[in-house]
């Protein structure tokens, strides 16, 4: 994968411990004491993955799963990658203890191409959210909203919402841009916000 071609952003609290491009580790900032990032790359590469939303395909893009993996590390990592076994992974890891580092929401965009909106070719979304959230959308530039999906996970005995989504090329190539991820809560009230630092 060249890095010059693909962007990857995360989105505002979910404050990642690590950023992977294809298998590459770049720390960041973690919860708590930092693991060793050798052994965080050693159980990234070749810890089992379990698969907790879908991205589906559109136009000439392939799908994708949303995959989250426990490390021996004591890491919560949530991925966007094309296949259980793809080392070509996009994402990143909070601690175990504190999956969503402390919100509501934790989400992470990534984008091929740019950077002016008009010239991405693709745009994802993954994300989870604490089982208070009822709903997520995302608040695009032109002020108008998208719906995402939630599917109800089990993780480590606590419930998640898990989800992946893919922005329309019809948005992108009109200059349209993901601003903010919002969770909702039942009564439809704003209970977190993250901000994308993209389109805005």
């Amino acid at each position: 994968m060249k890095l010059m071609r693909r962007r990857a952003l995360i989105v505002g609290v979910i404050a990642l411990g690590a950023l992977a491009l294809g298998s590459a580790v770049v720390a960041s900032r973690f919860g708590g004491s930092p693991p060793d990032l050798d052994r965080l790359q050693h159980a990234i590469d070749r810890e089992p993955m379990t698969r907790v939303a879908d991205i589906p395909p559109a136009e000439d893009a392939a799908g994708r799963g949303v995959y989250v993996q426990l490390t021996s590390t004591g890491q919560f990592c949530l991925w966007d990658a094309p296949s259980i076994g793809s080392r070509e992974k996009q994402g990143g890891c909070n601690s175990a203890d504190d999956p969503l580092a402390g919100s509501e929401l934790s989400a992470s965009l990534a984008y091929d191409g740019g950077p002016a909106t008009s010239s991405v070719k693709d745009a994802r979304l993954i994300g989870v959210v604490s089982e208070k959230v009822a709903r997520v959308e995302v608040v695009m530039s032109d002020r108008s909203r998208r719906a995402i999906t939630l599917r109800r996970v089990s993780i480590a005995g606590d419930t998640y919402g898990a989800f992946g989504y893919r922005f329309a090329k019809a948005d992108l190539r009109r200059g349209v841009a993901p601003v903010a991820v919002v969770a909702l809560d039942a009564s439809g009230a704003e209970s977190d916000r993250q901000t994308t630092g993209f389109g805005g």
